[in-house]
């Protein structure tokens, strides 16, 4: 007997993936499941496209006093609110059918790969550079211009409009801003925000009073880690030069610059843009401070260079260079 599925369960099938896909990039056997689910039935492409344009009208949803996360457990919210989208999801359509749907086309959603960078003009004429392995999101509405970085690093040149605040939420922390230049990273350790033009407030993302809890300044940075609650006395703001933020920054020209870097920090900065991984098996070396310039992805270049100042060799097996005596 065959089994049918009905349009419900489509929906909230669909409605599930958009879900899984906002807390971040897919792995490879999520994205052939989903990509396999899309090529299975022309509904399913249609539910997606629909779940995507209530996903990114969630603002205006929760205003109104929904407020809560598609889920399985939401399916009669989830079905009530598509009439509510079916202008948008019909603009939607009219370009999925040019250029096909795949997590990687989310609305609203921009993404690197490993090695790339890009560069984006927002619709407010704001400008972002998007550095290696980085997803955001962007949710302009008329009273705020909010971008959610996922993961990776970000650089972001806002236009000035007093009348809506510019926010990155990233992580446990968000960065407001008006009119400024700063660049954010995502870190296993924590978030660090690094501004190099005008001023930020840094904020409790939780926080609904949208209180400031540090204001960061044209060279400064501040890094909330990720073990501690964001608090005034937990975010150490540190003066940096215009030569430290250079360097810091030299990703948005392709180039890694290191000056007196410790070995395995270069290793590990490296290794973010390169599919070949760069291994060093001496700890001792690894902590040895280190001095170059290097093209963004040039891992081989970046090893055979180390193993000539300290002495070593390059082993190269299976994509990975082992540094060693």
């Amino acid at each position: 007997m065959n089994t049918v599925i009905g349009k419900d369960d489509i929906d909230g099938i669909a409605a599930r993936w958009v879900a899984r896909m906002d807390r971040g990039t897919l792995s490879e056997i999520e994205q052939r499941d989903l990509d396999a689910w899309l090529d299975a039935d022309m509904r399913h492409r249609g539910a997606f496209v629909r779940a995507q344009a209530i996903w990114c009208d969630m603002n205006r949803v929760a205003a109104l006093g929904a407020g809560e996360i598609v889920s399985a457990r939401h399916s009669r919210w989830y079905g009530a609110m598509l009439p509510r989208v079916a202008s948008i999801a019909a603009c939607v359509l009219a370009l999925v059918a040019s250029v096909g749907v795949s997590s990687h086309y989310l609305v609203g959603r921009e993404s690197t790969d490993r090695g790339e960078t890009r560069r984006l003009v927002l619709d407010d004429g704001s400008a972002l550079a998007l550095n290696t392995q980085s997803v955001l999101q962007v949710k302009y509405d008329d009273d705020e211009r909010r971008i959610v970085l996922r993961h990776g690093e970000a650089t972001f040149q806002v236009a000035h409009d007093q009348q809506r605040p510019f926010v990155v939420q990233a992580g446990d922390i968000s960065v407001r801003a008006v009119g400024t230049a700063f660049n954010i990273r995502m870190k296993p350790e924590g978030v660090e925000v690094t501004v190099t033009e005008g001023v930020v407030d840094i904020l409790r993302t939780d926080d609904p009073s949208k209180a400031a809890i540090r204001r960061v300044r044209h060279n400064e940075e501040v890094i909330a880690h990720a073990w501690q609650p964001a608090a005034p006395e937990t975010l150490n703001v540190e003066p940096l030069s215009d030569e430290v933020i250079g360097r810091r920054l030299a990703w948005q020209q392709g180039r890694l610059i290191f000056e007196g870097d410790r070995l395995a920090a270069a290793i590990e900065e490296v290794n973010r843009y390169s599919s070949n991984t760069v291994v060093i098996h001496d700890p001792e070396l690894a902590q040895k401070a280190f001095v170059g310039t290097f093209q963004t992805g040039d891992a081989r270049g970046f090893a055979h260079a180390v193993a000539a100042a300290f002495n070593m060799r390059v082993v190269e097996q299976d994509e990975i260079l082992h540094l060693t005596q």
